[in-house]
């Protein structure tokens, strides 16, 4: 096996690195700050024993399914259905994946005291610490994914072969996540319930036993989590750009691999140059009005990408214009680029609109609420429904407009007309170009938000004065956007990583393809198939089943903490009082054990509803549910989101005008914890639900082909014993899997 050397491969490759090492000295950077409080140091201690138990645990956990698959892939392997290149993406990805999750708890963890060492003295160096302590996490991200799937590229020469690290990276992101998103719920909820409503104390009083594993949770959740789901997003879309350029430069076009390299590697050297304007982006925020240096690094790194895009095109593409017969290439697909960096600011500004704070909807839920608690829930759930529409209005506009520009026509008939999938997936990695400063802020988020949290809890208070205050509420508005910015990318992510999947097909399948109207009559889908709807169907009830476990972990995992909450207060009243401490480990093991249970039902609904219907119904029926998962998840998810964002700043609404511990603080709590498992549980884990599940598809696709093809070689009535007993079997180890995690979860249970 030849190694690729293409220079452009091999400038990704160099960025990348180069990239990890700047990540390295950022955090020795950030280690390197004293601390020298030694209250404070004792509560980050208890937060960072909690993060490392709790991420420890779900990594043992998530290691066996990764040993478990790894066996499946490569038994696939031996018998010839897989490449065996896949089995080590697998690998690799899974691990790359766990990686950003560890880095961005330990990262988190480490910045969050220091952050609050500093607001005792240097405001702006407060805001310098947790957002370079983020970068930490943003850049690593990029970085890492840039690097895995280059060498990977350049050792196996195909970017099919490299479609293993998708689904090694979405399957340890959606673990991550949901278990992430439970915890953090779970302690968050519980701890608000008795605190906040039922004792009427303040947030993070040190008197709630369960304010560690509330602060244990915003690392795990919103750092690890977030992390996780960003690296895949940005990873499958990679790969799925680069499947599509093998695709449409030597499947459509007939031109020799060697000859279009270039093509083929054009995603990864755009994403190289978001990464270095991301950290020119970085190291220009230094303003003392921290939201003001947030808005020029933004704006600084995203006019460098207008113009690295600019030249790259320029000097991969029109080169290639020749081979391609068309001299206008370079422009439309920059052009289809930037409509995605334009179309993610779109959907940050509508969610901006339904969810912040004073704005008029937000405005409504608060008033809305001094009528009690079932209204305030109303109205934020009313307003949740009413902004997906919006949403996807200009989430569609943006994919269809950027397939006609990289189009460059509308007849299907043209052979350029194929390459409308490619500016549409261009569009999605535009999007993505500035995910290294989007984390860089998510990250920031709970980093202030921990400090502020360990200020109070080591009394801290007036010596920070309301430094980490601006400094958190800069990081809610961050949280936000990142949001919003994840929500627009899971979309579109999913919609190149559905292009992918047809064009494997397409591959796989050795039929001919010489423009669109081609494409459309091989896959032959009708919708009058009643197989094709009964696909539909399972797609579009999979992402409410999927939501509802991932809620119901986080239901039980916050009343059990509730339980504790109360138990403590009740037996020893002097916690109360502050004459006594509570016992905060009681409550991080609880939450750590719900997310450990209840995150596995959900990510294995993810990964068996695809090998069900891949080899029970075949490819194209498969395909009618993928598409029908990604537009109702997507849906779905939009409502969770802005619903509980909205829930969410009512609350802090009311908290900032003065009225904490009246009846409508007590309402808009309720509120909030009602939106907080939409927005934090299963909003964000319904996006890697969308991608693993096309990223699984796109890796079985000779298995399943294999199974369709299956009659010709035994006869139509032995294939179909054949596929009904591989049915049978999968629906039984998930029937034991089951069993199996409802007994551990009454043993849990029935421990407390």
């Amino acid at each position: 096996m030849e190694m690729l050397f293409e220079p452009h491969l091999i400038f990704a490759v160099s960025i990348g690195a180069i990239g990890l090492v700047i990540v390295f000295l950022l955090r020795r950077w950030v280690l390197q700050q004293p601390v020298e409080h030694e209250k404070a140091q004792e509560v980050s201690k208890w937060i960072k024993q909690g993060a490392r138990a709790f991420m420890h645990r779900e990594f043992q956990t998530v290691i066996y399914f990764i040993i478990a698959i790894s066996v499946v892939l490569g038994a696939l392997a031996l018998k010839g259905i897989l490449e065996y290149e896949v089995v080590i993406g697998f690998i690799v990805g899974s691990i790359m994946s766990l990686i950003m999750a560890y880095i961005g708890m330990e990262t988190a963890t480490d910045a969050n005291v220091r952050t609050t060492e500093a607001g005792r003295k240097d405001p702006v160096k407060a805001f310098l610490l947790g957002y370079r302590g983020g970068a930490v996490t943003g850049l690593a991200l990029v970085s890492l994914s840039i690097l895995g799937l280059g060498i990977l590229y350049m050792i196996f020469g195909k970017p099919s072969l490299i479609v293993g690290f998708g689904f090694g990276a979405s399957l340890a992101a959606l673990f991550a996540q949901v278990g992430g998103g439970i915890y953090t719920k779970s302690a968050d909820i519980g701890a608000d319930l008795v605190g906040k409503v039922e004792k009427r104390i303040p947030e993070d009083d040190p008197r709630n036993a369960g304010v560690i594993a509330d602060l244990v949770g915003d690392n795990v959740g919103d750092c690890a989590g977030r992390a996780s789901d960003l690296f895949e997003s940005f990873s499958d879309n990679l790969i799925a750009i680069m499947i599509l350029g093998y695709f449409i430069a030597v499947e459509v076009f007939g031109k020799a691999h060697e000859a279009v390299i270039a093509f083929i590697v054009y995603p990864l050297v755009l994403q190289a140059i978001g990464l270095l304007a991301n950290l020119a982006g970085l190291f220009v925020a230094r303003a003392k009005d921290p939201t003001k240096a947030v808005a020029i690094s933004y704006l600084v790194s995203g006019v460098l990408i207008a113009i690295g895009f600019y030249l790259a095109a320029h000097i991969i593409i029109n080169p290639l214009e020749g081979i391609f017969g068309d001299t206008l290439l370079a422009e439309r697909l920059y052009i289809a680029a930037m409509l995605g960096l334009l179309g993610s600011m779109s959907t940050v500004f509508l969610v901006l609109y339904y969810t912040g704070l004073n704005r008029g909807p937000v405005k409504e839920i608060v008033k809305h609420a001094e009528g009690g608690a079932a209204l305030d829930v109303l109205a934020g759930t009313s307003l949740g429904m009413e902004s997906t529409f919006p949403e996807v209005v200009v989430i569609g506009l943006v994919m269809v407009s950027a397939f006609f520009i990289g189009a460059g026509t509308i007849d299907f008939s043209k052979q350029m007309a194929i390459m409308g999938l490619y500016g549409a997936s261009m569009a999605v990695l535009g999007l993505l170009s500035m995910t290294g400063i989007i984390q860089t802020s998510d990250t920031f988020g709970p980093i202030v938000d921990n400090a502020d949290g360990i200020a109070t809890m080591a009394g801290l208070e007036e010596e920070v004065g309301t430094s980490l205050e601006v400094l958190d509420s800069v990081g809610n508005t961050t949280k936000a956007l990142t949001k919003a910015y994840g929500m627009a990318a899971a979309l579109l992510t999913g919609v190149s990583v559905l292009f992918a999947y047809v064009a494997e097909i397409i591959r796989v399948s050795n039929l001919s393809v010489h423009n669109f109207n081609d494409l459309m009559t091989n896959l032959n889908v009708n919708i009058l198939n009643p197989l094709v709807i009964f696909g539909i169907m399972l797609g579009a009830g999979v992402p409410f089943l999927f939501s509802a476990w991932a809620i119901k972990g986080a239901e039980r995992g916050a009343f059990g903490v509730v339980k504790e909450v109360k138990r403590q207060f009740d037996e020893n009243p002097e916690i109360l009082e502050g004459k006594a401490f509570p016992d905060y480990a009681r409550a991080v093991d609880i939450a750590t054990k719900a997310a450990l249970i209840d995150m596995i039902m959900p990510t294995l609904l993810g990964i068996f509803m695809v090998v069900i219907i891949g080899i029970g119904f075949g490819l194209i029926v498969l395909a009618a549910y993928l598409i029908a998962l990604k537009v109702v998840s997507a849906l779905l998810a939009v409502y969770q989101f802005n619903a509980g964002g909205a829930l969410d700043n009512a609350k802090k609404s009311v908290e900032i005008s003065g009225k904490k511990g009246t009846d409508l603080h007590a309402a808009t709590v309720i509120g909030d914890t009602f939106g907080d498992p939409l927005k934090d549980t299963a909003g964000p884990s319904l996006h890697i639900l969308i991608k693993l599940s096309n990223i699984l598809a796109i890796t079985l696709i000779p298995l399943f082909y294999m199974m369709e093809k299956l009659s010709e070689q035994v006869g139509f009535t032995e294939a179909l014993i054949t596929r009904l007993i591989y049915v049978g079997v999968i629906i039984a180890i998930w029937i034991v899997m089951a069993v199996a995690v409802r007994y551990f979860r009454k043993k849990v249970w029935k421990e407390k």
